[in-house]
């Protein structure tokens, strides 16, 4: 039975849900690797729990993010009286499919994303959201533009080692850089989703037609068809994490493993539209394989479309698809 949490002076990790108003977020879809994002979603879910939860790719696609929460907070007394932070948030997000398998084939019931690789400026963020759900998420400096006379470029410096060796020292570089084709600014943003409903159905719209009109890919069940009209109804984005904690005794394990499902809860909505392409470049480097995990070509990626959003958003309670069960101590072993 696990006890009660225990609240101590300095502690970060707020209590959710946790409210992000004032965001604007920047999304682009770049092709990548159909059997590299397979191995990196097997990596998070499958080999863990044993095959109890699969979730796979969607489509050959990944989506590159970069979100401007101006205002966070806790939702619920006393944390949400503790003040707010603002935060920007910048990484990679695969969209996929929980399912099962069923007459050898991959039946897919919830779509949502998966976040291999995300950058936080606000540690208090990065402490709240790997312990609370399991994002892998890392403190980085995140620049973004907040006029539209900036240039157009979203950049993350973090500390990366660039090749494994006793003799190499970690470094704060420039992991990666998204910035328009043309190097202009970002310019006004022009709306054109007139509601969360309708941004959020073109874009899950798109990619569900190019996901389903393949034989290859994974076909939809009713449990599908009820959670997309739910999750449209509701305005809500699930999210799919691997959640835990390496052992004390032993680091090849984990003290605690669980496979965590949770969602963002769209609310005020402020606008929405599309985007010009820009150009991804990314370091390669030992510590973050960002590449190779996502299948991504190499040197400068062309984008196409991207879209963009203004609005509130909550994370809320989640839930626990699956946990690894504690292995039992030897008699021998004092702890």
């Amino acid at each position: 039975m696990s006890g009660r949490y225990v609240e101590r002076g300095g502690d970060l990790v707020l209590a959710h849900p946790i409210a992000c108003n004032q965001t604007t977020m920047y999304a682009w879809l770049i092709e990548a690797d159909w059997d590299a994002l397979a191995r990196t979603c097997a990596r998070a879910f499958a080999e863990p729990s044993g095959g109890a939860v699969e979730v796979r790719p969607l489509l050959p696609l990944v989506a590159v993010v970069a979100a401007d929460i101006r205002h966070g907070c806790a939702v619920a007394p006393p944390d949400r009286d503790k003040g707010w932070a603002s935060e920007r948030d910048l990484g990679f997000w695969i969209p996929c499919a929980r399912g099962r398998v069923v007459d050898g084939r991959f039946a897919i019931e919830r779509v949502g994303w998966y976040q291999p690789y995300l950058f936080i400026d606000n540690a208090a963020a990065v402490f709240t959201g790997r312990e609370t759900y399991g994002f892998a998420k890392a403190f980085a400096t995140c620049a973004m533009p907040r006029d539209p006379d900036d240039p157009s470029v979203f950049a993350v410096t973090t500390q990366v080692i660039e090749r494994f060796a006793p003799t190499t020292a970690a470094r704060q570089l420039e992991l990666y850089r998204l910035a328009r084709s043309d190097d202009g600014p970002l310019g006004e943003l022009a709306s054109t989703f007139d509601n969360v409903l309708e941004a959020f159905a073109k874009v899950e719209a798109r990619l569900l037609l190019r996901a389903l009109g393949e034989g290859q890919l994974p076909r939809p069940t009713w449990a599908l068809i009820k959670h997309l009209i739910g999750d449209l109804r509701e305005g809500l984005v699930p999210m799919f994490f691997l959640k835990q904690f390496r052992d004390v005794a032993d680091p090849t394990r984990a003290c605690y493993q669980a496979i965590v499902e949770a969602a963002c809860d769209l609310g005020a909505w402020r606008g929405g539209g599309f985007l010009d392409e820009h150009v991804l470049t990314i370091r390669d480097v030992d510590s973050h394989p960002i590449a190779r995990d996502l299948g991504l070509a190499g040197g400068a990626i062309e984008t196409g479309w991207g879209f963009w959003a203004a609005f509130d958003f909550t994370i809320g309670h989640g839930q626990v698809l699956w946990q690894a069960v504690a292995a039992p101590r030897r008699a021998e072993d004092p702890r």
